[in-house]
């Protein structure tokens, strides 16, 4: 028994075993993996088993007539072969055994390896097809090599932004890959046919590939996401077959015909084209688009969009992917959206309606404008508004804070110097305020500070000081000196506390931070460059006067 024979046979044994094994221990898995070749899904469990099982037979079947098909080899060479088709044969057993292995590359990956197998041997299959024109030769090879294109193409961009697969570039370069796939295999069964080395089989299959394709892609929209679905997936086939069997009989000898031209009914293709881009009066709807995986079908955001940043012809769209759907129901796409419209005339009429007033934009504006008009309004408009609004609330802060700046006064006022300033310092949340060196980071010393067991009204850690003194009740007045010396002391009276503090400027940079909203500047605290320095504290309710002067002069 030959090899290809003993395979097909010794596989269909182990379906039939799996199946038993399957009804037997009341679970698909022995005969899906034995057929799908990779592990079931949790949806597997939850499928009633014998539709589960006699799907698995009918793929098991279709997958030995498949093996026997591929390793059966070439034919008996009947006449002798050139390198050209020596090669191509070569590379079309290689593109079946890459079809058929599994993978868990990259879908880039996949993409790039499946094309560097397969446009090698489009450009031989040109070479070595005889009976066919120069002409049609040359146009077959240019309308193969856009398919490829359009493939590394899609690719790329589904590894880029998601954004890409709504956007008319990504739905070009599918349909045009799409199409350029169809013609390439009309044009290569005619070539095969008229070259007369490949039997009627072999076409037949090849033509068969396109009732497949339509198949699958039916039963895919039946039965989305169900069990059902993946075996039907599974059983396409037909196309690795054709390509079995086209470099199995690539030995016989060709028969010798006059040149084939290129067919009239090509001619329909470019109207074709143009009747799909121009597109009829009325746009038809995808049935279950909600429900697909694909990313390309629908990308749901957490919000509608606003309805004036949606063109009015995909308005529709926006709303099917933003409303919300049934989670154990099929509904289709016409029914949600009369659903949708219904809800606008019960609007319009007064009548209380579930669904939000932004989602209802995208169906009727004109209704909906009428009660919530800034529903109208786009993205830039409520930037716009929005940026106004805090503009107004800034400047209102500012022109308060300025008033407040005006009722503070220095509380010692024969202790001038040109660095000093005076502001007032509202805190609302009880955080302190702070001197610290501008260049230096203070995250540590911040976090050793506040993980002290206790702080006073000042507490200082290396190139950092917070004040702790505001109230949460009024604003308090800070004035802040910096000296070359020590000051003179300063009587106790009149003041609640009195406190002393060091603070570190390598840079001879020492800021105190922006407490007024009118944005007062104080000035660089460090009068002396960089080094230690030393931090004295007057406080009283409302009042905090701070002196800052070179610690080596302290005392």
């Amino acid at each position: 028994m030959r090899i290809y024979r003993l395979a097909a046979s010794a596989y269909l044994v182990i379906t039939l075993g799996s199946i038993v094994l399957s009804l037997v221990i009341g679970t698909a898995t022995p005969a899906w993996l034995a057929t799908m070749w990779y592990p079931p899904g949790e949806i597997v469990g939850k499928s009633p088993l014998l539709p589960v099982l006699g799907g698995l037979l009918l793929l098991g079947l279709v997958n030995s007539w498949m093996l026997w098909q591929v390793l059966r080899g070439p034919a008996p060479m009947a006449v002798p072969t050139r390198g050209a088709a020596t090669w191509l044969r070569l590379l079309l057993y290689a593109d079946v055994m890459w079809l058929l292995i599994p993978s868990l590359l990259p879908d880039l990956v996949e993409t790039v390896i499946g094309l560097a197998l397969w446009v090698p041997a489009l450009v031989l299959l040109t070479v070595v097809l005889t009976g066919s024109g120069r002409p049609f030769r040359l146009a077959l090879l240019l309308i193969g090599l856009v398919e490829p294109a359009g493939s590394l193409a899609i690719g790329l961009m589904d590894a880029s932004r998601p954004q890409l697969f709504m956007s008319p570039a990504y739905r070009a370069t599918v349909m045009a890959a799409a199409v350029a796939t169809f013609v390439m295999m009309v044009m290569l069964l005619l070539a095969q046919r008229r070259d007369g080395r490949w039997s009627r089989v072999t076409l037949l299959i090849g033509l068969g590939t396109f009732a497949s394709a339509f198949l699958v892609e039916l039963v895919d929209t039946l039965t989305r996401g169900s069990t059902i679905e993946s075996i039907a997936e599974a059983m396409d086939v037909l196309y690795v077959v054709w390509l079995a069997r086209t470099a199995h009989e690539l030995n016989r000898e060709p028969r010798q015909k006059a040149p084939l031209r290129v067919p009239a009914a090509l001619a329909a293709v470019p109207a074709v084209l143009l009747l799909m881009v121009v597109g009829p009066e009325g746009r038809p709807y995808l049935t279950y688009t909600w429900q697909s995986d694909e990313l390309m079908e629908c990308w749901a955001a957490s919000e509608p969009p606003r309805v004036a940043d949606i063109p009015a012809h995909e308005r529709d769209r926006a709303y099917m992917c933003s409303v919300s759907k049934p989670s154990d129901l099929r509904v289709s796409d016409q029914e949600l959206l009369g659903r949708g419209r219904a809800a606008c005339t019960r609007f319009a009429a007064g009548e209380p309606v579930r669904a939000r007033p932004a989602l209802l934009a995208l169906l009727c504006p004109e209704v909906i404008g009428q009660r919530y008009p800034d529903l109208l309004l786009s993205s830039a408009q409520i930037g716009r508004r929005q940026a106004e609004k805090e503009s107004v609330e800034r400047k209102q802060r500012e022109r308060e804070a300025r008033k407040e700046d005006a009722m503070c006064r220095d509380p010692w006022p024969a202790l001038r110097t040109r660095f000093q300033a005076t502001a007032s310092y509202y805190d609302w949340d009880t955080l302190p305020y702070g001197i610290y060196d501008a260049e230096a980071d203070t995250e540590e010393d911040s976090e050793a500070i506040w993980n002290a067991e206790s702080t006073g009204v000042l507490a200082a850690s290396g190139q950092l000081a917070l004040i702790f003194t505001p109230s949460q009740d009024w604003a308090t007045c800070v004035t802040a000196k910096a000296l070359r010396s020590a000051p003179p002391p300063l009587r106790r009276k009149g003041w609640d506390e009195v406190v002393e503090a060091d603070v570190v400027s390598e840079s001879g940079h020492l800021v105190m931070q922006k407490l007024s909203a009118s944005k007062v500047r104080f000035p660089n605290l460090a009068r002396s460059g960089p080094g230690t320095y030393r931090l004295r504290l007057y406080t009283r309710p409302g009042v905090d006067l701070i002196l800052v002067y070179p610690a080596r002069r302290a005392a």
